[in-house]
């Protein structure tokens, strides 16, 4: 069963509720004790200081109690009733206002407690002119008073809880109506739908939950436009080049000669290369493209990526007698996803390479600055117009090299690598030649 906020937020209330309760419950019963145990004492004093005052009243006070048997007592009724004993100055009791009922002698004038073997009692005991006026009251009766009262006031507080519990219900299921219209919201919408949902009026516990699902579909949004592009782009981009296979190899097959055969197989492998290479950097650009999210970074050496770039494409430098060197020794560490830095230096060089002219050179540079970790690569070819400067990164952009043996997409996967990089692309003619920077933050 999966969890519920409604009912933890019920169970977890409910159960503080009841903790208060017996807190409250306890702290009460013991104020109850202390005040009621304050006013109990204040009456015994009152009942002795009566007594007290008829003994300054009466001289002979012998005609006060001669009439009063002392086994003429009445019942003990409890805490409303008061314990009063007489002693005459030799000790002899003048009078007990319960006989019947066994209640020690204090030890103390003034307020005491005392006890028996069953029960104790709270005494006043004063001295009036020869006589000792003791009142007392039964601590057990005190105690079932005030437990009595305790009882009372929780069970009548008891009665609330029911009501505070269905009032917490009824706020709670309010308080989670945002969430369930939000997502009666998605539910009723359809797949194709990915406006984002209105934040405005959402309470702010819910708006940064909103704002997420909103970023979450803006992604998804991305996405789908992203494969919708490349398949649209790369719909339009194979149709050119298996129309052209289809033509070369018509070509191979109405070739009258040795000589106008070979020319034409020569023609389809070019072409043949060709698409290789495009379906090759169309997967890439496929992988890499969606790849926006966090990915797992590793300390990784320019220098030694370089080295591998041009160990890879020596063979087609060589096959144009381009001078492909590596004109550095600096160790560049960058944090990065190893393989996209490969696929970037790689791209890099290798468009250098295909539209610089046969017999010129191509130099890789790997240095630091202050800031960034730079690499460069420059050629000695002819550069780039500044119409197409604006335009290299494009998707199938070939420019004026049209028939150039590229893809026309070599760029614009460098372009997007950089961009999850965080890096900055700077690039300049030379006189002569052409130069490609790439600025990596230091890590």
């Amino acid at each position: 069963m999966n969890p519920s906020i409604k009912r933890f937020l019920l169970i977890y209330i409910v159960l503080a509720i009841i903790l208060i309760y017996g807190l409250i419950s306890s702290v009460s019963y013991m104020v109850s004790k202390s005040e009621l145990g304050e006013v109990y004492d204040t009456n015994l004093q009152q009942v002795a200081n009566a007594i007290a005052a008829q003994h300054f009243a009466i001289q002979d006070i012998t005609h006060l109690y001669n009439k009063i048997q002392p086994d003429a007592g009445k019942k003990f009724q409890g805490e409303e009733t008061f314990y009063v004993r007489v002693l005459s100055k030799d000790g002899q009791s003048l009078y007990i206002s319960h006989p019947n009922v066994i209640v020690p002698y204090p030890t103390k004038f003034g307020f005491s407690t005392e006890n028996n073997s069953y029960e104790k009692w709270r005494f006043y005991t004063i001295k009036v002119n020869q006589e000792v006026i003791q009142v007392a009251q039964s601590l057990n009766s005190r105690k079932s008073t005030v437990t009595e009262t305790a009882l009372s006031l929780m069970a009548s507080q008891l009665l609330f809880i029911p009501i505070l519990i269905i009032l917490i219900f009824l706020v709670i299921k309010k308080s989670l109506n945002p969430l369930n219209q939000l997502a009666k919201a998605i539910h009723g919408r359809r797949s194709i739908n990915l406006q984002p949902f209105d934040s405005d009026k959402v309470p702010v516990e819910i708006a940064p939950l909103v704002n997420e699902l909103n970023l979450f579909m803006q992604r998804v949004s991305e996405m789908i436009e992203i494969s919708r592009r490349f398949t649209s782009d790369a719909a339009h981009e194979l149709r050119t080049p298996i129309t052209a296979l289809k033509l070369q190899l018509t070509i191979v097959e109405q070739a009258k000669n040795k000589m106008e055969r070979e020319q034409a197989i020569n023609m389809l492998k070019r072409g043949i290369e060709r698409s290789e290479q495009l379906v090759s950097q169309l997967l890439t650009l496929a992988r890499i493209e969606p790849n926006k999210q966090a990915r797992p970074l590793e300390s990784v050496d320019l220098l030694t990526l370089a080295k591998e770039s041009i160990e890879e494409l020596l063979p087609l430098a060589r096959k144009k007698h381009i001078d492909l060197g590596l004109d550095t020794t600096h160790v560049a560490q960058i944090n990065a996803v190893r393989q996209e830095i490969k696929i970037l230096i790689n791209n890099i060089v290798d468009n250098a390479i295909r539209y610089a002219p046969n017999g010129s050179k191509v130099d890789i540079l790997v240095f630091l600055d202050n800031q960034n970790v730079i690499l460069e690569v420059n050629d000695s070819g002819e550069g780039i117009s500044s119409d197409d400067m604006s335009h290299v990164f494009e998707r199938f952009y070939r420019g004026q090299n049209k028939d150039t043996n590229g893809s026309g997409l070599g760029l614009s996967i460098v372009k997007e690598i950089a961009s999850q990089h965080n890096a900055n692309i700077v690039m300049s003619n030379l006189n002569p030649g052409f130069s490609f920077r790439v600025y990596f933050q230091r890590p």
